[in-house]
């Protein structure tokens, strides 16, 4: 219990505010990921953990019009624990990641680019020196439909 008599709040529950401020990041990335032509439009998607909650762009809108009231989040195992829109079709990659590392964001997109050298090759060669610190070459999965 807090001094107010308030239950105290679960460490892994973020508060309303941790999770605006973080829903407020996804949504500026998202956004981004339009103006910077990595996605067309809803094909990406973007996610941020906040304790064990995930905070996910939903499935189908348009980043333009994703405010505060679209938050949309779910614990680790998938089940939504904020909002009312359906989370993305990738949130099962989403969710591997935040399971297996200590990420605290994602972004997924399907960069024009990106998408085609993707079918050429069955790994991209390490062209910048950060690719070392991701450790080598990034393996390409073969081809899958969204979801």
């Amino acid at each position: 219990m807090t001094r107010t008599g308030a239950p105290a709040p679960h460490p892994d529950r973020p508060g309303a505010d941790a999770l605006a401020a973080a829903w407020d990041g996804v949504v500026a990335t998202a956004r981004r990921t339009v103006a910077d032509g990595l996605v067309v439009g809803t094909s990406g998607n973007v996610s941020a953990r906040v304790g064990d909650t995930v905070l996910v762009t939903p499935s189908g809108v348009p980043y333009d019009r994703l405010g505060p009231g679209d938050l949309t989040a779910v614990d680790l195992d998938g089940h939504q624990c904020a909002g009312t829109l359906t989370p993305t079709s990738e949130l099962p990659m989403h969710l591997a990641v935040y399971r297996a590392t200590d990420a605290a964001a994602l972004v997924h997109t399907h960069a024009p680019h990106a998408t085609a050298v993707s079918v050429l090759v069955d790994r991209l060669p390490p062209v910048h020196y950060m690719t070392a610190a991701l450790g080598g070459p990034v393996r390409v999965a073969p081809y899958a439909p969204y979801g």
